[in-house]
């Protein structure tokens, strides 16, 4: 008898290495991936400006880097005594307003090269509500605690959707011809806008999704179907009840390593994990000839595993 109904084979043609470069944005769930990744040494950037939420601000920011288009200072807002900028997250704010341009500046040029050689970009959707700033109906990436006058309230519709990824994806592309693109859609419940709009978010976006992945190089990978179709349980959710728990995210990883790793990169990342744990390990005291000899085998294994894998550092 069966009591769930578990996404087994996720069949795409893609497999990523440790020779790839992956760049992932997006909304929290992109941050929880990369983490994993960056933990097995792979080579990833990953929200260099803070987490998005909408597609547009997105793709904003992935057009800002490509161009090079840095922020007028005229356009950072002030509140609080603290310096924002609207296409950016809280991440990139601060008290004074010169040192936050610096360091928009640096990650963007960052940024822009890890870019011109990326080989494949996660994109994660996480919501198609928006709010837009009642002066010059902008949207924004963050509304950083301003009032909630600022801003009206609206909902990205599928083409708006479509044509700005489609449109961005272009650009990229011509900066690094050899990309793909996986798209996820965030697991992450945006109750705040209430289930319902939640719920009719999350359609949109799937709907602008599956027109997307009609397109060549670009690809669907069901974060999304896995939490809320396979695990289906609230025991899988954290005590907010809106982000994925551990247990979710270990399960979504190890459907992710299935469908993206190869045998040999799988047997890389169990020797990687090994070494990790191994660093990881605090004696009790660390003067015993037991510890000596554990560090030095430990400093052996490492050098072998460099010298077969020139490139990943610990």
């Amino acid at each position: 008898m069966n009591f769930r109904t578990e996404i087994k084979n996720i069949d795409l043609p893609l497999k990523i290495n440790h020779r790839h470069k992956l760049f992932l944005i997006g909304s929290c769930f992109s941050d929880n991936i990369a983490g994993k990744l960056a933990e097995r040494k792979f080579d990833t950037l990953s929200n260099p400006f803070g987490i998005l939420y909408n597609p547009i601000s997105i793709n904003k920011t992935i057009e800002r880097i490509i161009d090079y288009d840095l922020p007028e200072t005229s356009s950072f807002v002030q509140n609080d005594d603290i310096w924002h900028h609207f296409d950016y997250h809280g991440d990139m704010s601060g008290v004074y307003l010169e040192e936050v341009s610096r360091r928009i500046k640096i990650i963007t040029e960052a940024s822009l090269k890890f870019l011109r050689s990326v080989d494949y970009l996660f994109l994660t959707f996480g919501t198609s509500n928006i709010h837009r700033r009642r002066d010059n109906n902008q949207i924004v990436a963050n509304n950083h605690k301003f009032p909630s006058a600022f801003f009206t309230r609206d909902k990205l519709s599928i083409d708006e959707i479509v044509d700005s990824t489609s449109g961005m994806l272009q650009k990229l592309k011509q900066l690094s011809p050899k990309l793909k693109t996986i798209i996820t859609l965030s697991p992450v419940r945006h109750i705040k806008d209430g289930i319902i709009e939640n719920q009719r978010s999350k359609a949109t976006l799937l709907l602008a999704i599956e027109r997307l992945v009609n397109n060549k190089d670009v690809f669907y990978f069901p974060a999304y179907e896995l939490l809320l179709d396979d695990l289906r349980d609230y025991r899988f959710y954290a005590k907010d009840l809106v982000h994925p728990s551990e247990s979710a995210i270990e399960y979504i990883w190890e459907k992710f390593s299935n469908t993206f790793f190869n045998e040999y990169t799988l047997q890389l990342i169990d020797e990687i994990e090994k070494i990790n744990k191994s660093l990881k390990h605090k004696p009790f005291n660390e003067n015993t000839e037991k510890h000596k000899d554990f560090k030095r085998k430990l400093e052996q294994k490492i050098k072998t595993f460099k010298e077969r894998n020139p490139g990943i550092e610990f």
